[in-house]
Protein backbone atom coordinates (compact mmCIF):
# COMPACT_ATOMS: atom_id res chain seq x y z
CA UNK A 1 0.00 0.00 0.00
CA UNK A 2 2.80 2.42 0.90
CA UNK A 3 4.68 1.65 -2.31
CA UNK A 4 1.50 2.17 -4.34
CA UNK A 5 0.87 5.53 -2.68
CA UNK A 6 4.48 6.54 -3.29
CA UNK A 7 4.13 5.74 -6.97
CA UNK A 8 0.86 7.70 -7.14
CA UNK A 9 2.36 10.75 -5.42
CA UNK A 10 5.36 10.71 -7.75
CA UNK A 11 3.08 10.59 -10.79
CA UNK A 12 1.04 13.48 -9.40
CA UNK A 13 4.20 15.51 -8.95
CA UNK A 14 5.92 14.87 -12.28
CA UNK A 15 4.25 17.71 -14.20
CA UNK A 16 4.80 20.37 -11.54
CA UNK A 17 8.38 19.42 -10.73
CA UNK A 18 9.15 18.90 -14.42
CA UNK A 19 7.97 22.36 -15.47
CA UNK A 20 9.69 24.14 -12.58
CA UNK A 21 12.92 22.24 -13.23
CA UNK A 22 12.76 23.03 -16.94
CA UNK A 23 12.25 26.69 -16.09
CA UNK A 24 15.33 26.81 -13.86
CA UNK A 25 17.38 24.76 -16.33
CA UNK A 26 16.59 27.04 -19.27
CA UNK A 27 17.09 30.13 -17.13
CA UNK A 28 20.46 28.83 -15.98
CA UNK A 29 21.51 28.04 -19.56
CA UNK A 30 20.54 31.56 -20.62
CA UNK A 31 22.46 33.25 -17.81
CA UNK A 32 25.49 31.01 -18.38
CA UNK A 33 25.50 32.03 -22.05
CA UNK A 34 25.77 35.69 -21.00
CA UNK A 35 28.68 35.05 -18.64
CA UNK A 36 31.52 35.47 -21.20
CA UNK A 37 30.13 38.88 -22.18
CA UNK A 38 29.95 39.90 -18.53
CA UNK A 39 33.53 38.78 -17.95
CA UNK A 40 34.85 40.58 -21.03
CA UNK A 41 33.18 43.82 -19.97
CA UNK A 42 34.07 43.53 -16.29
CA UNK A 43 35.73 46.94 -16.05
CA UNK A 44 32.79 48.68 -17.69
CA UNK A 45 30.35 46.91 -15.38
CA UNK A 46 32.37 47.94 -12.33
CA UNK A 47 32.27 51.55 -13.50
CA UNK A 48 28.51 51.36 -13.90
CA UNK A 49 28.02 49.76 -10.48
CA UNK A 50 30.31 52.36 -8.90
CA UNK A 51 27.78 55.09 -9.60
CA UNK A 52 24.81 53.11 -8.34
CA UNK A 53 23.57 54.00 -4.85
CA UNK A 54 24.45 51.42 -2.20
CA UNK A 55 20.75 51.01 -1.48
CA UNK A 56 20.06 49.98 -5.08
CA UNK A 57 22.89 47.44 -5.03
CA UNK A 58 21.51 45.99 -1.80
CA UNK A 59 18.04 45.68 -3.32
CA UNK A 60 19.49 43.49 -6.08
CA UNK A 61 21.55 41.36 -3.70
CA UNK A 62 24.86 42.97 -4.68
CA UNK A 63 27.67 44.35 -2.58
CA UNK A 64 31.02 46.01 -3.17
CA UNK A 65 32.98 42.86 -2.28
CA UNK A 66 30.95 40.59 -4.59
CA UNK A 67 32.74 40.11 -7.90
CA UNK A 68 30.32 39.79 -10.78
CA UNK A 69 32.89 37.95 -12.89
CA UNK A 70 33.44 35.18 -10.33
CA UNK A 71 31.38 32.09 -11.30
CA UNK A 72 29.98 31.70 -7.79
CA UNK A 73 29.02 35.33 -7.34
CA UNK A 74 27.52 35.46 -10.81
CA UNK A 75 25.43 32.36 -10.12
CA UNK A 76 24.37 33.64 -6.69
CA UNK A 77 23.16 36.97 -8.05
CA UNK A 78 21.47 35.90 -11.26
CA UNK A 79 20.22 32.42 -10.38
CA UNK A 80 20.47 32.01 -6.61
CA UNK A 81 18.27 35.05 -5.99
CA UNK A 82 15.60 33.57 -8.27
CA UNK A 83 15.62 30.02 -6.89
CA UNK A 84 13.76 30.73 -3.58
CA UNK A 85 10.76 32.04 -5.52
CA UNK A 86 10.54 28.99 -7.79
CA UNK A 87 11.25 26.61 -4.89
CA UNK A 88 8.53 28.27 -2.82
CA UNK A 89 6.02 27.72 -5.62
CA UNK A 90 6.94 24.05 -5.78
CA UNK A 91 6.92 23.70 -2.00
CA UNK A 92 3.50 25.27 -1.62
CA UNK A 93 1.87 23.15 -4.33
CA UNK A 94 3.51 19.88 -3.26
CA UNK A 95 3.08 20.36 0.49
CA UNK A 96 -0.54 21.52 0.48
CA UNK A 97 -1.76 18.87 -1.97
CA UNK A 98 -1.74 16.07 0.59
CA UNK A 99 -3.32 18.27 3.24
CA UNK A 100 -5.46 21.18 2.02
CA UNK A 101 -6.28 20.13 -1.53
CA UNK A 102 -6.92 16.43 -0.90
CA UNK A 103 -9.11 17.24 2.09
CA UNK A 104 -11.06 19.83 0.12
CA UNK A 105 -11.62 17.40 -2.77
CA UNK A 106 -12.48 14.48 -0.51
CA UNK A 107 -9.54 12.41 -1.71
CA UNK A 108 -8.04 12.28 1.79
CA UNK A 109 -11.09 10.38 3.04
CA UNK A 110 -10.68 7.77 0.31
CA UNK A 111 -6.97 7.40 1.02
CA UNK A 112 -7.42 7.13 4.78
CA UNK A 113 -10.24 4.60 4.38
CA UNK A 114 -7.55 2.09 3.42
CA UNK A 115 -5.25 0.38 5.93
CA UNK A 116 -2.78 3.22 5.29
CA UNK A 117 -2.20 5.28 8.43
CA UNK A 118 -1.99 9.06 8.51
CA UNK A 119 1.63 8.81 9.57
CA UNK A 120 2.63 6.76 6.55
CA UNK A 121 0.55 8.97 4.29
CA UNK A 122 2.40 12.08 5.47
CA UNK A 123 5.80 10.37 5.35
CA UNK A 124 5.19 9.41 1.73
CA UNK A 125 4.24 13.01 0.94
CA UNK A 126 7.42 14.25 2.64
CA UNK A 127 9.56 11.77 0.71
CA UNK A 128 8.11 13.02 -2.58
CA UNK A 129 8.74 16.62 -1.53
CA UNK A 130 12.39 15.85 -0.75
CA UNK A 131 12.75 14.03 -4.07
CA UNK A 132 11.08 16.86 -5.98
CA UNK A 133 13.33 19.48 -4.38
CA UNK A 134 16.34 17.36 -5.27
CA UNK A 135 15.33 17.29 -8.93
CA UNK A 136 14.67 21.04 -8.89
CA UNK A 137 18.04 21.74 -7.26
CA UNK A 138 19.81 19.62 -9.87
CA UNK A 139 18.09 21.50 -12.68
CA UNK A 140 18.99 24.83 -11.09
CA UNK A 141 22.75 24.24 -11.30
CA UNK A 142 22.80 21.96 -14.36
CA UNK A 143 22.40 24.81 -16.84
CA UNK A 144 25.81 26.24 -16.00
CA UNK A 145 27.54 22.86 -16.12
CA UNK A 146 25.97 21.99 -19.47
CA UNK A 147 26.96 25.34 -21.00
CA UNK A 148 30.55 25.31 -19.76
CA UNK A 149 32.01 23.43 -22.76
CA UNK A 150 30.36 25.96 -25.07
CA UNK A 151 31.17 29.21 -23.27
CA UNK A 152 34.37 28.26 -21.44
CA UNK A 153 33.14 29.84 -18.24
CA UNK A 154 35.16 27.70 -15.88
CA UNK A 155 32.04 26.31 -14.24
CA UNK A 156 33.52 23.46 -12.24
CA UNK A 157 31.08 20.53 -12.16
CA UNK A 158 32.21 19.41 -8.70
CA UNK A 159 31.74 22.84 -7.12
CA UNK A 160 28.36 23.31 -8.75
CA UNK A 161 27.47 19.86 -7.45
CA UNK A 162 28.22 21.10 -3.94
CA UNK A 163 26.00 24.11 -4.60
CA UNK A 164 23.25 21.67 -5.53
CA UNK A 165 23.38 20.24 -1.99
CA UNK A 166 22.96 23.70 -0.49
CA UNK A 167 20.15 24.44 -2.92
CA UNK A 168 18.39 21.17 -2.13
CA UNK A 169 18.57 21.86 1.62
CA UNK A 170 17.02 25.29 1.10
CA UNK A 171 14.19 23.81 -0.94
CA UNK A 172 13.53 21.18 1.72
CA UNK A 173 13.33 23.88 4.40
CA UNK A 174 10.68 25.71 2.37
CA UNK A 175 8.79 22.47 1.80
CA UNK A 176 8.93 21.58 5.49
CA UNK A 177 7.47 24.91 6.58
CA UNK A 178 4.79 24.72 3.88
CA UNK A 179 3.86 21.18 4.99
CA UNK A 180 3.45 22.27 8.59
CA UNK A 181 1.37 25.31 7.63
CA UNK A 182 -0.76 23.18 5.32
CA UNK A 183 -1.39 20.68 8.12
CA UNK A 184 -2.38 23.44 10.52
CA UNK A 185 -4.55 25.54 8.20
CA UNK A 186 -5.81 23.03 5.59
CA UNK A 187 -5.63 25.96 3.19
CA UNK A 188 -3.34 26.36 0.17
CA UNK A 189 -4.15 30.07 -0.02
CA UNK A 190 -3.26 30.83 3.59
CA UNK A 191 -0.14 28.68 3.41
CA UNK A 192 1.01 30.38 0.21
CA UNK A 193 0.35 33.81 1.66
CA UNK A 194 2.36 33.11 4.79
CA UNK A 195 5.29 31.61 2.85
CA UNK A 196 5.32 34.62 0.50
CA UNK A 197 5.22 37.02 3.45
CA UNK A 198 8.11 35.21 5.14
CA UNK A 199 10.26 35.34 2.00
CA UNK A 200 9.53 39.03 1.44
CA UNK A 201 10.30 39.83 5.07
CA UNK A 202 13.61 37.95 4.93
CA UNK A 203 14.51 39.69 1.68
CA UNK A 204 13.81 43.09 3.22
CA UNK A 205 15.93 42.16 6.23
CA UNK A 206 18.87 41.33 3.97
CA UNK A 207 18.48 44.69 2.19
CA UNK A 208 18.25 46.66 5.44
CA UNK A 209 21.33 44.92 6.83
CA UNK A 210 23.30 45.70 3.67
CA UNK A 211 22.35 49.37 3.97
CA UNK A 212 22.78 49.74 7.73
CA UNK A 213 25.81 47.81 9.10
CA UNK A 214 24.80 48.50 12.71
CA UNK A 215 21.91 46.06 12.22
CA UNK A 216 24.20 43.28 11.02
CA UNK A 217 22.91 40.91 13.71
CA UNK A 218 19.56 40.82 11.90
CA UNK A 219 21.08 39.07 8.90
CA UNK A 220 20.94 35.73 10.72
CA UNK A 221 17.15 35.96 10.54
CA UNK A 222 17.23 35.89 6.74
CA UNK A 223 17.48 32.68 4.73
CA UNK A 224 19.43 34.60 2.08
CA UNK A 225 22.32 34.83 4.54
CA UNK A 226 22.52 31.07 4.91
CA UNK A 227 22.02 30.32 1.21
CA UNK A 228 25.60 31.17 0.22
CA UNK A 229 26.24 29.51 -3.14
CA UNK A 230 28.89 32.11 -4.00
CA UNK A 231 31.25 30.77 -1.35
CA UNK A 232 30.47 27.16 -2.23
CA UNK A 233 31.27 27.60 -5.92
CA UNK A 234 34.17 30.07 -5.69
CA UNK A 235 35.95 28.37 -2.78
CA UNK A 236 34.84 24.78 -3.31
CA UNK A 237 33.52 24.22 0.21
CA UNK A 238 30.08 23.97 1.76
CA UNK A 239 29.27 26.28 4.62
CA UNK A 240 28.04 23.98 7.39
CA UNK A 241 25.89 26.73 8.87
CA UNK A 242 23.48 26.74 5.96
CA UNK A 243 23.06 22.98 5.93
CA UNK A 244 22.48 22.93 9.69
CA UNK A 245 19.92 25.74 9.57
CA UNK A 246 18.00 24.51 6.52
CA UNK A 247 18.28 20.85 7.52
CA UNK A 248 17.11 21.63 11.04
CA UNK A 249 14.14 23.64 9.81
CA UNK A 250 13.14 20.91 7.35
CA UNK A 251 13.40 18.05 9.84
CA UNK A 252 11.67 19.97 12.65
CA UNK A 253 8.86 21.15 10.39
CA UNK A 254 8.29 17.76 8.80
CA UNK A 255 8.32 16.04 12.20
CA UNK A 256 5.80 18.54 13.56
CA UNK A 257 3.70 18.04 10.42
CA UNK A 258 3.47 14.29 11.06
CA UNK A 259 2.43 14.88 14.67
CA UNK A 260 -0.17 17.49 13.71
CA UNK A 261 -1.55 15.42 10.83
CA UNK A 262 -2.02 12.37 13.06
CA UNK A 263 -4.48 14.31 15.25
CA UNK A 264 -5.80 16.93 12.85
CA UNK A 265 -9.58 17.28 12.57
CA UNK A 266 -10.10 17.11 8.83
CA UNK A 267 -13.65 18.42 9.05
CA UNK A 268 -12.94 21.78 10.69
Amino acid sequence: MTVSLLGLEIRRSVALVGWLTATMLLYGITMAAFYPSMRENAELMEQVLAIWPKEMLAAFGMSEDLGLTDPGSYFAIYVGEFFPVVAAIGAIFLATRTTAVDVDRGWAEVSLATPLSRTRQMLVAIAVQALGMGVLAAGTVAGFVLMDPLVGGGFDAWRFGLAKIDTWAYGCALAGVATLLGSLTLSRGITGGIIAAILIAMYLVSVVVAIEPSLDWLRYLSSFTWYDTATVIDEGRIEAGGLVVFGGIALASWTASVLVWRRRDLIG
